[in-house]
């Protein structure tokens, strides 16, 4: 190989590929440089400014700033405007590198179904190139009318091979015919079914060629130098799972097996075609064996968390978020507080952002939150109309968009396909193979058809699914061994690309199988049944009905809750849950009957009580939509309440706590309420949701005493009579089996009094456990 021969490569892995793969050979190693470069280095424009992002973007708002644009659907807001102008430069960078003049649009419309749209772009490109052109920066888009090409490059670079794997451009094609007059310029291609479309482009510069040929080809002296037979190193393996989760065992039983063939780390790639997988593949990757080409996000970033969860807790102070602010924590909430809803004029944002610099520990992330906020201060200086928590969502999206380069020297690359241009792989693991992924679909197409991206040479969304099918097929046609997975279910199904391939999907083993690789059961303690024991007493226990319910329904759960004292733990929730909203009523009505014993009027009754009703709902909508349900079911609850008092009753007690002596026991509870009547006393316990009632073929196995406690210990205050208030329903509903509960409850006191000694031993009826907060601890 001549050593001052320059090459040219689609990508910088690509560049890194090669010179790995020739380190070993010479000591004097090839100029290479990328195509985005190689190109950037012969074109000349003086007087140009490289215009950036932010600007391109400000410029093109204001080229838009004209009657008839509104009629794209583009709203010209710089939020939305600037999600939506990648669709329009989209367009015009392809026109600018096809050479084909806007102005040609209408012709090519030969249905007019786009006449006004193109008109509207064709107006937006004008003046947005006169903007530019004033402001003497320079976007790439006006790159073919501005350059002057670059002849002393030439000369410093006589011989120049390029390999290209995907599609030239014509601008590309008029820069390397012009090149190749004075230098000698080769070409590498490899042909496919897949990429006809770049045959036939240099066809038209006097190559004949085959399908399925490797080509070394002189643009220079119009010559193919040679050709080689592509021949299939590889029969791909391709498997389909229940379950994405699986094909990640996959990838590592098929990494295992390719180093076990004696194929080296670094020859082998996992592709992702879905790169969102990179993130869960990550989390498996304990060993640290992959690198990453796409990196990863800086969501993952302290002060990236710091920002959104401070912005998320000052748009929605909900319990999720502030447990979120209490684990990452709350400065940057706290400074952002009081200027959020300020405009940015009134405070000095950008200031406040640069503070967060000594937030930040690791110098890679402070690296990148500094760029950004460099390049985010023209926005805030232009859009200073703007109220800072917009900018706020500008700026987070755009730390959303960066992302942190693997350092962590993992020897196996995890790549999307476009990085494996020019690249080749003994051991290729492709997942994600189903007809969502491969191929991508493209999203470039917004504003012309597929006829009119045929007639004006532009890339139609077929040519661009066929380019990335040559990818896939270069690849594994390359690569000594392959393997492809995907999810086969109701939503997913394998590529039809894998019929073109001639890919055959079998599974070698049982996704079981697949499953122990990723959870390894060593890890965890197996579960081993144990008997409990121990000495207890009841003798200086007040016993409450739930207790007692406890421990007749389940020792264990007994054990559990009120030997060892094992609460709960309840998570913060935003959304209520059903006996929330029930002790949200006992509690208005606590207070209701409080101030007064007594209604005579169902409105004042209704009034008062929907009041107390908005005084204890919860501050979400769910909870507001409860009560308001609430409110509406407690009409007729109103109207019985009146007619009950009307009949002499008063209440005499709300949420009242007793304590009694009973056969040895001390019987503790809270009761609702407690109605009055000259010498009889109604003992009521509200139920909004659902509850228990015992009839007479299953009262004698009762484990809940609950009127039966309340009839004890209200029974000093007069002749009891106990139910249950069905608010639901709204009626009263007695206790029918009360003489006899009774009796059943004073045998159980009896059995206490002799208890020494529990085994807490577990309950046979396993719904008792479908609710227990114990059922993991207890290995149900």
């Amino acid at each position: 190989m001549d050593s001052f021969q320059t090459i040219v490569l689609p990508s910088a892995r690509a560049i890194r590929h090669e010179q790995l793969s020739l380190e070993q050979e010479t000591l004097f190693l090839p100029d290479y440089i990328t195509m985005g470069d190689f190109i950037s280095k012969l074109c000349i424009v003086n007087d140009y400014v490289i215009v950036d992002d932010d600007t391109r973007t400000l410029l093109l708002l204001e080229a838009a700033n004209f009657e008839n644009f509104s009629k794209l659907q583009i709203e010209r807001n710089f939020f939305t405007f600037t999600k939506n102008s990648s669709y329009i430069f989209k367009l015009f960078q392809e026109l600018s590198a096809e050479l084909y003049d806007i102005n040609n649009l209408s012709g090519a419309d030969v249905y007019d179904e786009y006449e006004e749209h193109i008109e509207i772009l064709q107006e937006l490109y004008k003046r947005y190139e006169k903007l530019c052109n004033e402001k003497k920066v320079l976007d790439r888009i006006f790159l073919p009318k501005l350059y002057t090409f670059n002849t002393a490059y030439v000369k410093t670079h006589p011989n120049i091979k390029i390999y290209i794997d995907g599609h030239l451009t014509n601008f590309e094609f008029e820069l390397l015919t012009t090149y190749a007059k004075d230098a000698e310029v080769e070409l590498v291609f490899t042909t496919s079914r897949f990429n006809t479309k770049m045959r036939e482009r240099l066809e038209e510069h006097s190559f004949e060629l085959k399908i399925g040929y490797k080509y070394h080809l002189s643009l220079t002296k119009k010559q193919i130098l040679s050709q080689e037979k592509i021949a299939k190193v590889s029969m791909p393996k391709c498997e389909s799972f229940s379950e994405s989760l699986l094909q990640f065992a996959f990838v590592q039983q098929k990494i295992y097996e390719y180093i076990q063939k004696g194929y080296d780390a670094e020859k082998i790639a996992v592709i992702l075609p879905n790169e969102k997988s990179a993130q869960i593949l990550r989390s498996f990757d304990e060993k640290g064996n992959f690198n990453f080409a796409m990196g990863e996000s800086y969501t993952k970033s302290k002060i990236y968390k710091l920002l959104e969860v401070a912005t998320s807790t000052i748009e929605q102070k909900s319990k999720e978020n502030f447990a979120r602010l209490q684990r990452v924590g709350d400065v940057v909430f706290t400074l952002l507080l009081p200027i959020y809803q300020k405009k940015s004029s009134e405070v000095e944002l950008y200031e406040i952002l640069e503070s967060f610099y000594e937030l930040i520990d690791s110098k890679v992330e402070l690296k990148i939150y500094k760029n950004e906020l460099h390049n985010f201060k023209k926005i805030i200086e232009i859009m200073s109309d703007m109220p800072v928590k917009s900018l706020l969502n500008v700026f987070l999206s755009r730390l959303r968009a960066s992302t942190f380069d693997d350092v962590r020297g993992g020897k196996i690359t995890v790549m999307g396909v476009l990085e494996t241009r020019s690249v080749a792989f003994d051991g290729v693991i492709i997942i994600d193979f189903d007809d969502k992924n491969v191929p991508k679909r493209s999203d470039k197409d917004m504003f012309l058809n597929s006829h009119m991206r045929k007639i004006a040479g532009l890339p139609t969304m077929n040519d661009r699914e066929n380019l990335q099918k040559h990818y896939y097929e270069r690849l594994i046609n390359s690569a000594k061994e392959v393997a492809i997975s995907y999810v086969s279910s109701e939503q997913s199904k394998g590529s039809r690309f894998l019929k073109q391939l001639g890919i055959e999907e079998k599974n070698f083993y049982d996704e079981r199988e697949y499953a122990s690789l990723l959870f390894n059961k060593k890890e965890f303690m197996p579960y081993t049944e144990q008997e409990i024991t121990e000495p207890y007493s009841f003798s200086n226990v007040k016993l409450s009905n739930s207790r007692l319910k406890t421990y007749l329904s389940c020792k264990r759960k007994y054990y559990y809750n009120y030997v060892k004292r094992l609460a709960a733990h309840e998570i913060p929730k935003d959304m209520p849950q059903e006996h929330e909203i029930g002790t949200a009523v006992h509690e208005a009505l606590k207070n209701l009957y409080s101030k007064k014993n007594a209604y005579y009027d169902k409105e004042e009754l209704k009034r008062d009580l929907e009041k107390e009703l908005d005084n204890v709902k919860g501050e979400s909508e769910l909870d507001k939509y409860l009560i308001s349900l609430q409110k509406r079911k407690m009409d007729s609850f109103c109207e019985m309440e009146v007619k009950h008092f009307q009949d002499g009753w008063k209440v005499l007690y709300c949420e009242k706590s007793f304590e009694i002596e009973f056969h040895g026991a001390t019987l503790i509870g809270q009761i609702d309420r407690i109605d009055k009547k000259e010498n009889l006393i109604r003992v009521l316990d509200y139920k909004t949701g659902s509850y228990k009632l015992y009839n007479s073929n299953n009262f004698t196995e009762a484990t809940d005493f609950q009127l039966e406690f309340y009839y004890l210990l209200a029974s000093s205050l007069g002749n009891v009579e106990c139910a249950f208030y069905d608010l639901k329903e709204t009626q009263v509903v007695p206790e029918l089996f009360l003489e006899e509960k009774l009796a059943i409850l004073q045998s159980h006191l009896q059995d206490l009094k002799t208890v020494e000694e529990i085994n807490f031993h577990k309950c046979e009826d396993t719904k008792e456990c479908l609710y227990c907060p114990y059922t993991l601890i207890c290995g149900r």
